[in-house]
């Protein structure tokens, strides 16, 4: 597994995993617009998964730092740059690894705390949830809930998003249903992006199964819509009632309301909105 170090650098504890746009942007202090457009200029190539994810290499990595140093300090345009390094080539995977998808919600979970730099007592603190649940699910075992990975998210300062290693493709309008970001739940519920990009709104289709929901209350800054497809979904805004939606219903609250939701006998679709993008 791949740690970042105290002074942000990268570390490695075993076999290359790969690394997320986050992570990168983080580890050598250049915006994920600069990553992107870098890009675009053919000056790095990360690979990309079959949902459009970017995973960078370690050689990928240093190629960055590289052009960081030549862009930032010796003053080199792009054109110059390519000239002297090269054009970015789709570079080999370590020991003939596969490239694989960021992984959720365990491993990413371990390194958002490791990032935080936060004991699991710390964590269990700032959550109330038990010491053994946490380690249990950075093992990568089962049992966590929209709730429960909402109050790690809330301890680590990220979104739901960054808790599944979920980067969405490149800053585009049209999105195909077959290109969305998938976040799943052990107990079905299923979360697709509908946008690309850092929006105001952050748009997902949901589809929940039968007796599935987020199992307990939840919190975080913002706003949210729903818009029921079909099903019934059952809604519970803590000390302001609880709501019936079905088809065509709508609901709009603030985020801040502790709420739970869950569905019954049987399958919901939605479409659900927060914004601004925290959850």
């Amino acid at each position: 597994m791949w740690v970042f170090e105290t002074g942000g650098g990268l570390a490695t504890n075993g076999g290359s995993v790969g690394f997320s746009i986050g992570e990168v942007s983080q580890a050598i202090g250049l915006a994920p617009q600069t990553l992107r457009l870098w890009e675009r200029e053919r000056l790095v190539k990360p690979r990309r998964t079959d949902r459009g994810y970017r995973v960078y290499t370690e050689p990928d990595v240093e190629r960055l730092r590289e052009i960081k140093q030549l862009r930032k300090v010796e003053g080199l345009n792009f054109a110059a740059i390519r000239k002297q390094i090269g054009p970015a080539q789709e570079l080999p995977t370590t020991n003939g690894a596969a490239t694989r998808e960021p992984q959720a919600p365990g491993e990413q979970l371990r390194r958002l705390r490791i990032k935080a730099h936060k004991t699991l007592k710390d964590v269990s603190e700032a959550t109330g949830l038990s010491i053994s649940f946490i380690s249990a699910l950075e093992r990568g075992g089962s049992g966590a809930s929209v709730a429960s990975l909402r109050l790690l998210a809330g301890a680590y300062g990220v979104n739901m998003r960054e808790v599944f290693g979920a980067d969405l493709a490149e800053n585009t309008p049209l999105l195909r249903a077959h290109e969305r970001p998938v976040m799943q739940w052990d107990n079905g519920v299923r979360f697709e992006e509908m946008a690309c990009g850092e929006n105001v709104m952050d748009p997902s289709y949901i589809t929940v199964p039968p007796g599935a929901g987020s199992e307990g209350f939840y919190s975080h800054n913002g706003e949210e819509f729903i818009y029921i497809i079909s099903g019934t979904l059952y809604v519970e805004l803590k000390d302001q009632g609880s709501y019936i939606l079905t088809p065509g219903d709508t609901l709009y609250f603030p985020s801040t309301t502790p709420h739970r939701w869950s569905a019954e006998d049987e399958p919901v679709e939605a479409i659900y909105v927060n914004t601004p993008p925290t959850f």
